[in-house]
Formats: structure tokens, sequence, C-alpha cells
């Protein structure tokens, strides 16, 4: 039997889980990205004595040469925004912030932050207004697009799974975690590209992501693409959710440790965040 090696990132265990689950032709281990590199060296001699080694992009940016394998196959990140376009990643001296909701930060809160409001203030510029002017309402063809192109030039076509993951509810709970379903898709995808045969199943397994940090859909942003949406969201670490104005709260009780100007948000993130930032500098609130 064939062994398998799973190098991934926070979705490695539910991915791994369901590559099992469809296929009975290898024996699969895994390992997360972050546990590799602190571990590499534990691992260096015996990568290469895998039959294939199944790696995020990310991997790559690690110390180790995947270049001399003969067998490395890459599964990307199901990145997609369009049900949570406020939110970015920001970080201070080049260290990513992780709190209040682990990585995640709401563009509207920092602007209302650097821009000298107060919480009060920047609750009320959660409305639909300024999700227009912010250009919220027009990220699902770009989010689309570019999520299925990223898997396409990796030989996988996601057009179809896509269209089921849309009906009815949203299928992230963040901009790069998505639900246990697209991952069990994925890997179903993966496999009929490369073993002969896979199982029929719809076990699906449990989802591992929900145990972090969970965005909510903005009720305006909900309607507008067809899902249920709230204000509500789910701390990590914990099954506690806390609402829109504590949210507020705990983003600025982080942000006053720093100079509002040290705060960036990072480099895919800059072009909209600039214009959020010019919304909020012109809207009443």
């Amino acid at each position: 039997m064939d062994r398998w090696l799973l190098i991934s990132n926070c979705n490695t265990y539910g991915l791994a889980r369901s590559l099992q689950l469809q296929g009975n032709s290898f024996h699969l281990d895994c390992i997360d990205v972050w546990h590799f590199k602190k571990n590499m060296q534990d691992y260096e001699n015996e990568i290469p004595t895998y039959d294939r080694v199944i790696i995020n992009p990310e991997v790559r940016l690690t110390s180790y040469d995947f270049r001399s394998l003969k067998n490395v196959n890459e599964i990307p990140n199901v990145e997609f925004d369009a049900y949570h376009p406020d939110f970015c990643f920001v970080g201070v001296d080049g260290v990513r912030l992780y709190k209040p909701l682990a990585a995640c930060h709401s563009m509207i809160v920092l602007a209302a932050f650097q821009a000298g409001r107060s919480p009060e203030k920047t609750r009320k510029l959660f409305r639909r207004e300024i999700y227009e002017q912010c250009g919220f309402f027009t990220r699902w063809e770009l989010a689309r697009d570019r999520l299925i192109s990223s898997f396409s030039v990796m030989g996988m076509d996601l057009s179809n799974a896509f269209r089921r993951w849309a009906r009815g509810e949203c299928f992230m709970h963040g901009l790069g975690h998505p639900k246990a379903r697209p991952i069990f898709d994925i890997a179903r995808i993966f496999l009929k590209n490369h073993v002969a045969q896979t199982n029929v199943t719809d076990l699906v397994p449990s989802d591992t992501i929900v145990d972090g940090a969970c965005l909510p859909v903005y009720p305006e942003i909900g309607e507008t693409i067809g899902v249920r949406g709230s204000y509500a969201f789910k701390l990590p670490g914990e099954y506690k959710l806390i609402s829109l104005e504590r949210f507020i709260e705990m983003s600025f009780e982080v942000y006053q440790a720093y100079n509002p100007s040290e705060i960036l948000v990072e480099p895919g993130f800059r072009s909209r965040f600039d214009r959020v930032k010019q919304v909020i500098s012109e809207a009443e609130a």
C-alpha cells in the first residue's frame, strides 16, 4: 500500500480525514505546517520515503526543498472573501495581531479607530450605505473566479462543487477557513485525479475549523447573496458568541496598545482598506 504525507494549514486534519474516508489504496500521515516548521529535522530524512507528498502552497515557504521530491502535489488554500468583505489581516512591525478574533480584523473598526472615532460612533458605521460605498456588495464574482482559478492551475476543477456550496448557506467560516463540506469535496476531486477508485460516501468528517474564530455574514450582505446573516462573532478556542458592540470594544482594547499609525493592513488588503478609510472619513456617524 502506498504511503502518503499531507502537510497543510488549518485545514490539515479535516482534509486528511476526508482523504482517508474516500480512498482505500494508501496510508496517509499528516502534520500541520506549524508543527512541521518546529520539527523539520525530524521529518527531513523521512519525507523522501513517501510515495506521494501533498502540500499547501505556503509549505514551500519553509526551508525544506520540495523540488527534490519526485511526487509532490499541491492543494491550494480555499480563500473566499465575498461573505466577509470587511475583514483583513493586520500587524505591527511585521507581526500579525491575533486578538480579539484570531488574525481577522474589521476594516471598518480599524479605520474608525485610526480616525479617532469612539466605539459607539463606530457601531453606527455598520449599515448598508457604508457597505455599498466600501464595495462590499461586489465581491462575489471576483472571489469565485479567483478561487476556481487557483485550483484550476493545479488540475482541479471546482466549478460544479462551487455551485453546490453556494446554494442556501455560507460555506466559509472566514477568509481562508472553509466549512467541512468544501474540504470533503476538494479531497474527492483530488483523489479522482490521482487514484483509480474512490469510495462513494457522504460521510463528511467533523468540522475542525469551527473550534477557531468564526466570522458572521453581516445581515445586509447575507440578504444580497441569499444567506442568513447576523452580527454574532464566535471567539477562538471557546464556544461563545459575542455581539458586534463587544467585538468593537475588544478591537479597540487591542489597538489602544499601539500608535494608530503603527497598525498596518497586510499588502493584499491595502487598496481595499484605503477605500474603506476614505468612506469612513467622509461618513456621518
